[in-house]
């Protein structure tokens, strides 16, 4: 029988889990392109959407770890000023030069903006992303459509110290608390359905905190149940059957949700379909070695990698590559609405390769080399001042 100590420090299967969320995603908005229909799986793409609540529950789990750390084990938790300079650090360089590259090369150019005033308040608001509280910055911006969640989670930064801190001395009562304000924000919303900017509510921060709650909870679970606990064959057994009993049930939800009542269906039922992947992750943690291999393994951990910078560009690389008629197409009727399938699948294909190349240049030549120097700053700043 398999006898391993459960891993505190690095639980690879979530390196896969947000690699298959982003996939999904991406799938999503590619299919919103090409109007393929892959055939038994259709109900992966067509409702792909629903994964973005998945990567803003792994957000919450992650970043609490180590605060659950601290609360199981005793160990010491970051600073605010390191947490926020390495939120800073992580996210910032590539949201930047998302921004810029996107406005200098594109949206300027083509004089997209109406009038001065409606350019420096879609840039204005996406570089201190509040963005995602106006309905002109969010659903018709010029820069990119998917930075939403980059400005939901970069608010949720700020306050996470103090609602870790928070969830450490009183869990329960800040739990509870979080997950009132995002069942009553559900409500409230939902309530008035038909008589709100649907798109600008439902994804309002607000409704979203339940998510992390429920991702706060879990890294805290999970660092509970592991604890002075070793790994058997059939503990993963057990956990592996409720891993996949999960993704039966998300499938049944897909094929049983009609999708013209998607984003209603999401805002009253946001905390159990949190709670249904909650439950999906630590399952597949605690699963047996060779399903976990499924989550955590190379090509997990490099897609994982570049999550971040294939989540910002592919939407807009998709969109820029049909507005150039890339692959060529003739008319004024797009060819995924007339149906030519060999188009639509050279399409399809030069999208994934164009933002997977730019995923790689983003991360490798942006995102990591920034970080580093941001980082490598603080610490000779830190070795300096010891030597004064």
């Amino acid at each position: 029988m398999e006898t391993k100590s459960y891993d505190k420090y690095h639980i690879g299967v979530l390196d896969g889990i947000r690699a298959i969320a982003i996939l999904i995603i991406v799938w999503f908005h590619f299919w919103q392109q090409t109007w393929i229909i892959p055939g038994s799986l259709d109900w992966l793409p067509r409702y792909g959407y629903l994964f973005v609540d998945m990567m803003i529950l792994l957000s919450g789990f992650c970043l609490f770890l180590p605060y659950a750390r601290n609360m199981v084990y005793g160990e010491p938790i970051p600073s605010r000023k390191d947490f926020y300079k390495k939120r800073i650090a992580r996210i910032i360089p590539s949201y930047y030069f998302c921004i810029f590259a996107i406005l200098l090369i594109f949206a300027l150019p083509n004089a997209e903006y109406g009038s001065v005033l409606e350019c420096f308040r879609d840039v204005f608001a996406h570089l201190f992303l509040v963005h995602n509280w106006l309905p002109e910055t969010l659903m018709y911006t010029h820069l990119n459509g998917v930075l939403w969640t980059v400005a939901l989670e970069f608010q949720f930064y700020i306050l996470f110290p103090m609602l870790a801190k928070a969830f450490t001395k009183k869990p329960l009562i800040t739990y509870i608390s979080m997950l009132l304000v995002g069942i009553i924000s559900c409500f409230i919303i939902y309530s008035n359905f038909n008589n709100i900017n649907q798109v600008l509510y439902v994804n309002n921060p607000l409704t979203f905190v339940l998510v992390y709650a429920n991702g706060m909870f879990g890294a805290f679970a999970y660092v509970t149940l592991t604890k002075n606990k070793t790994q058997t064959t059939i503990k993963g057994i057990v956990f592996t059957i409720i891993s996949i009993i999960c993704i039966a049930l998300y499938r049944l939800l897909c094929k049983t949700i009609p999708f013209s009542v998607l984003q209603s269906w999401q805002v009253v039922n946001r905390f159990a379909l949190s709670v249904l992947f909650l439950v999906f992750i630590l399952s597949t943690a605690m699963s047996i070695k060779i399903f976990r291999k499924i989550f955590d393994n190379r090509l997990a951990r490099f897609i994982s990698t570049i999550s971040y910078n294939l989540y910002i560009w592919h939407q807009f690389v998709a969109i820029k590559l049909k507005e150039l008629r890339i692959p060529y197409w003739e008319g004024d009727t797009p060819p995924n609405i007339t149906g030519d399938i060999n188009w639509q699948w050279k399409y399809f294909i030069l999208c994934i390769i164009v933002s997977f190349i730019l995923a790689c240049l983003t991360t490798y030549l942006i995102e990591k080399p920034l970080y580093k120097l941001i980082m490598n700053h603080k610490k000779k700043t830190k070795i300096k001042l010891e030597g004064e």
